[in-house]
């Protein structure tokens, strides 16, 4: 993976947060109930939820980052469009 500036990071982290508001906005808190509805596998909810943290002693990266595809996807399967997706106020300017 390319090394990542702390702003990348931060974005990496909004997107994370968005799909946990949204999935908990679709079925609830568990993510059992959105794999069930959406038939999706638990471990790539597990995924898209997770934040990337940089390890302190080391400085290298820990977790996945998620691809504008995987969030297409995601938008696809709870109906909403992309434009939907980042018009969140978590999304502005500031960090």
């Amino acid at each position: 993976m390319s090394r990542l500036s702390d702003n990348d990071i931060i974005l990496a982290n909004k997107i994370a947060d968005r799909i946990k508001a949204l999935r908990i906005q679709c079925t609830g808190d568990k993510q059992a109930d959105f794999v069930k509805k959406f038939n999706v596998d638990k471990q790539d909810i597990s995924r898209w939820e997770n934040h990337l943290k940089k390890d302190r002693k080391t400085g290298k990266m820990k977790g996945r980052g998620i691809t504008i595809y995987t969030i297409q996807n995601f938008c696809n399967l709870i109906g909403i469009t992309l434009e939907i997706f980042f018009k969140d106020s978590s999304f502005d300017n500031e960090n």
